[in-house]
C-alpha cells in the first residue's frame, strides 16, 4: 500500500496527494504547537493554586500561574479591590484567555473535512479518467488509462482518510483539553471573587 501511495504522487492524482500532504503537515504543526502550550507551558499546579486562592493568597496564586491563561485571569481579579469590579475584570480576561486556548484548534477540524473532501474529489477525477479510457483509445491504451484512473481514485481516497481521521481525533482531544482549562479558569475566578469578599483576604 505504501508503494501505491508513493507512486500516486507522480500519477494523475498527484496534485490532490500534494494538497492533502500539505494539509496533513499543517495539522501536525498545529498539534505540536498546541500540545506544547496546553500540556506543558500552560500547565499549573491546580491543587496548590486552589489552596492559595481559598486562603486568600491571591498574589501567591497569580505568581504561581504567571504566563498562563488562568494566571492572567487571577491577576486581573487580584488587581481590583471591589469584588464586583474584579468579577467584571476577570470576565473580560477570561474571554481573551479562552480565545488563546482555542486558537487554531478549529483548524484541525477543518483539515479533517478538507482532506477527506479533496480525497473524494481525487476519487471522482480518477474515475473520470478511468471511464474516459472506454472511448476511442486502443485496447492497450484503455488498459493503461483505466489502471491509472482507478489507482488515482483509490490512492487519493485512502490518503485523504489517513490525514483526515487523525486530524479529527486530534481536534476532539484538544477540545477536551481546552474544556478542562476553561473549567479551571472559571473555578479560579470564582475563588478569587470569594476571597475578595472575605475581610481577611490579601486583596
Amino acid at each position: 500500500m505504501l508503494n501505491t501511495l508513493l507512486n500516486a504522487f507522480s500519477g494523475p492524482g498527484g496534485v490532490f496527494m500534494v494538497v492533502i500532504t500539505a494539509l496533513g503537515a499543517f495539522s501536525v504543526a498545529v498539534a505540536i504547537e498546541r500540545g506544547v502550550l496546553l500540556l506543558w507551558r500552560w500547565r499549573s499546579p491546580q491543587d496548590v493554586v486552589e489552596a492559595r486562592l481559598r486562603r486568600g493568597a491571591l498574589a501567591e496564586a497569580a505568581a504561581a500561574t504567571a504566563g498562563t491563561p488562568v494566571g492572567a485571569v487571577i491577576a486581573a481579579g487580584a488587581a481590583e479591590q471591589d469584588p464586583e469590579a474584579a468579577w467584571e475584570a476577570m470576565g473580560a480576561e477570561a474571554a481573551m484567555a479562552e480565545a488563546r486556548l482555542r486558537r487554531r484548534i478549529g483548524a484541525l477540524g477543518a483539515v479533517a473535512n478538507l482532506s477527506t473532501m479533496i480525497g473524494l474529489l481525487g476519487t471522482v477525477y480518477g474515475l473520470i479518467l478511468a471511464f474516459s479510457a472506454l472511448g476511442d483509445a486502443t485496447a492497450g491504451e484503455r488498459a493503461v488509462r483505466l489502471s491509472e484512473g482507478i489507482s488515482a481514485a483509490m490512492a487519493t481516497t485512502a490518503w485523504g482518510l489517513m490525514v483526515g481521521i487523525p486530524s479529527l481525533a486530534l481536534h476532539a482531544w484538544f477540545e477536551g483539553v481546552v474544556s478542562r482549562h476553561v473549567a479551571r479558569i472559571e473555578s479560579a475566578a470564582g475563588l478569587v471573587a470569594l476571597a475578595l469578599r472575605r475581610p481577611s483576604s490579601e486583596g
